[in-house]
């Protein structure tokens, strides 16, 4: 299992969500659109909202069942806690 993400998933996961990038938030493999798609260090699928994004609101929810993971009161927070875009 992985302990980190690189440096440059890390920096593309901030250039995406701090501009909120449209492809980013509209563009879904399952064809689900739910918002910008993260994966976590430990194999989850989650994802932000686009209307949090704008609000620049970090909140995490559960790809599967669209519960709530996680909240972080900034970027870095999440990105620290193993979560990156998915690519």
């Amino acid at each position: 299992m992985r302990t980190t993400w690189s440096d440059q998933q890390k920096e593309l996961t901030r250039e995406m969500i701090e501009s909120v990038d449209i492809v980013a938030f509209s563009f879904s493999m399952t064809g689900k659109n739910k918002g910008c798609t993260l994966n976590h260090l430990d194999g989850r699928f989650g994802y932000i909202t686009l209307e949090d994004a704008l609000a620049n609101v970090y909140s995490v929810y559960n790809y599967e069942t669209d519960m709530l993971e996680a909240s972080y009161t900034t970027l870095e927070a999440l990105i620290e806690d193993g979560w990156k875009v998915s690519t």
